[in-house]
């Protein structure tokens, strides 16, 4: 089964940027630039929060190392930064997590990382997700089939779970099993640590069954964690949390794995399984990103957005939008602006970053006559240091560019 079909959430790029309108002079294209680069640096995308599922009388454990927490990708340095904490997963193969579907809802996958370990606020290993292939039939409303997969960039250095791969009959409910996630420990509570407590089953259906006080309950950020039950002694896999009533304290919905191993999660290993581990992406934070256009998410390093710029399209960070990486750094106070953390995983490193937007408010240059047209651009280039004349000239080129066209053009080649 191919890895990128119909199932697979492949990398977007953004939505469509404003172009710029024609004027007769640089120094009008140059102003309304700036103004279009304001405007797009709050044009970010609204905020869709995740649905939470929350684990109560649970107890914190550093054990379970296969049990991940989901996070927003941590875009500041360093690395104990506050994200985000909002799924829960589990690690079924070196480079495969399961988790709840409906946890890819409101954000894309370049701007997911999978943590390892006991509590996010501590020392732990936050993987690169590259890849998200959700169940063909998953409905977002009914949340039938609220199964995804998600693909790391290389193996997580935990051991996998085993998946229990016997159907879960009728007899089970009564049943006392065990649960774990990164949820909160109450309705509205702080996500990010480890927890695990039992949970009894009171029904069972085609695909998902359900669970009550025992005395714990999945709660907030544990969609997508993992329901274990002991055969033979040894602990399996068998369910994901998928959702519970909004106070944590009456009933819990989880996916049953049994139900999807053959058609859905089984073949998705064998793939995985026959390509080689994920290598170096290419890219490095020497890029001009000011400068070098991208078409779609994929053509940016982990983490940044193909977004849609005042110039064109450019690699850069939701919130941050595109610029320049330049010294390393450890925090922010070892920068003029924010240090900002490039890569992901073992490759990941820190660096000072100035935004394409502020490399080109920072380029005053004389005031342009109506003789010398474009012919400003090199002055505009000796206001500025050395290391960030280039992409403000390249932008200012960009813009030049657009005036060039010929003025013979009809009403209806403008637009």
């Amino acid at each position: 089964m191919p890895l990128t079909e119909s199932g697979v959430v492949r990398r977007a790029g953004g939505g469509d940027g404003g172009g710029l309108v024609s004027v007769g002079r640089c120094a009008g294209a140059l102003a309304l630039l700036a103004a279009v680069a304001v405007g797009c640096a709050d044009g970010r995308e609204p905020p869709t929060g995740s649905v939470r599922a929350a684990i109560t009388e649970g107890a914190p454990t550093d054990g379970d190392p296969a049990v991940a927490a989901l996070r927003a990708r941590r875009a500041l340095c360093p690395e104990g930064h506050d994200v985000d904490t909002f799924c829960s997963a589990v690690l079924v193969a070196p480079r495969v997590l399961l988790t709840a579907a409906h946890c890819l809802s409101a954000r894309r996958v370049e701007e997911m990382e999978a943590y390892f370990g006991s509590h996010v606020a501590v020392l732990g290993y936050h993987a690169r997700i590259v890849e998200a292939h959700l169940h063909p039939a998953y409905d977002p409303d009914t949340r039938q089939n609220d199964l995804a997969l998600l693909l790391l960039a290389e193996p997580a250095p935990v051991r996998p779970a085993q998946l229990r791969e016997a159907a879960l009959e009728a007899g089970a409910v009564g049943q006392t099993i065990r649960i774990v996630g990164f949820g909160a420990s109450f309705a509205n509570g702080d996500a990010g640590a480890k927890q695990t407590g039992n949970t009894l089953i009171t029904s069972v259906d085609a695909t998902t069954f359900r669970t009550a006080p025992g005395p714990s309950l999945i709660c907030g950020a544990d969609s997508g964690s993992a329901a274990l039950l002991v055969e033979d002694g040894v602990e399996r896999v068998f369910g994901i949390a998928r959702s519970g009533d909004a106070a944590c304290d009456e009933f819990g919905v989880h996916t049953r794995v049994d139900a999807y191993l053959a058609d859905f999660v089984a073949p998705y290993l064998e793939a995985v399984e026959a390509t080689m581990p994920g290598g170096a992406e290419g890219l490095d934070p020497g890029e001009d990103f000011c400068a070098r256009a991208c078409a779609e998410d994929a053509d940016c390093p982990t983490g940044m957005l193909c977004l849609p710029e005042a110039f064109g399209k450019r690699c850069g960070y939701r919130e941050l939008r595109s610029g320049l990486f330049g010294e390393a750094c450890s925090v922010s106070d070892d920068c003029d602006g924010p240090c900002v953390a490039f890569g992901a995983g073992s490759e990941q490193t820190c660096h000072c970053f100035t935004s394409c937007k502020e490399l080109l408010m920072a380029s005053p240059g004389p005031e342009p006559s109506s003789s010398r047209g474009c012919a400003f651009a090199g002055e505009a280039r000796m206001t500025l240091p050395a290391s960030r004349s280039a992409p403000a000239l390249v932008l200012l080129a960009l813009a030049c560019a657009r005036l060039r066209r010929p003025a013979t053009r009809s009403r209806a080649d403008r637009g």
